[in-house]
């Protein structure tokens, strides 16, 4: 595949995470500019030891607030770079199954978790039973804010997971099934599909800030669709690469295998 023919395929997703990049990086700074009360409570110690632990949560929620969205950058500026980079395909993609099926599990998950944030749309979205609600406020009635540190938590060690698998891949990434450059790098020394864990558990982090049931029912859609994505490569890598059976008795699914 030529060099030019390379970049008649890869504009679509170049253009797609520039303007992604683009967006993220906007919103960014716009609520660095609207949170001028936070940065001055911060410099502010008589303030912040006057209002005790409502403090704590409040700074709390704004850094990782911006640090999930630093990392989410992050990974989209990686994956572009990865794009301008990559080198072309030993064995491109064929059919339904490699060109469109790997696009769907990328924006199915995408597309529905930013839909769920809408508040037009959340509106609409059934809810946690109440009983259950109860139950977690009698545990503790600072569940709320556990519950989105939990996320926040998951949802950045799932964007830094996948940010070191896809540093490891660089010029062998793609969206679509392809066969490149053989990685064992990295995570790839253990797990055969870390940059498809990183995003597991980045969803599952989102599915919990979502804090509706829907959420959770993308979550289980997401993780089907990975599994299917990373048999369906593994499928081509054992039919065009004579070292991938090695690579797969050595290394584990999306697990890793310790000994």
């Amino acid at each position: 595949m030529s060099a030019s023919k390379n970049w008649r395929v890869d504009i679509a997703p170049i253009v797609f995470f520039t303007a992604v990049i683009g967006v993220k990086s906007y919103y960014l700074l716009q609520y660095i500019r609207e949170t001028g009360h936070f940065w001055s409570l911060i410099a502010d110690h008589g303030r912040t030891q006057a209002a005790g632990g409502a403090t704590v949560f409040y700074v709390t929620g704004h850094f990782s607030h911006l640090a999930y969205y630093a990392t989410a950058l992050a990974f989209d500026a990686l994956v572009l770079y990865s794009f301008l980079v990559r080198r072309g395909a030993r064995q491109a993609p064929r059919g339904f199954w490699e060109n469109i099926f790997p696009l769907i599990t990328v924006f199915v998950p995408m597309v529905g978790f930013t839909l769920m944030f809408i508040p037009d749309i959340r509106a609409v979205l059934p809810h946690y039973p109440e009983a259950f609600l109860r139950w977690l406020a009698g545990l503790t009635p600072n569940f709320p804010f556990y519950l989105d540190m939990a996320g926040l938590s998951l949802g950045l060690f799932g964007a830094a997971f996948s940010i070191w698998a896809i540093a490891h891949l660089r010029a062998s990434f793609g969206l679509r099934t392809a066969v490149r450059e053989l990685v064992t790098s990295g995570p790839y020394r253990r797990i055969r599909h870390p940059l498809y864990v990183g995003e597991i558990i980045h969803v599952s982090g989102i599915a919990l800030l979502a804090a509706t049931p829907a959420a959770l029912y993308l979550l289980v859609i997401a993780v089907a669709l990975q599994a299917v994505r990373a048999k369906i490569e593994e499928r081509k890598f054992l039919a065009n690469v004579p070292a991938y059976a090695e690579f797969r008795r050595n290394t584990g699914f999306l697990w890793p295998r310790l000994f």
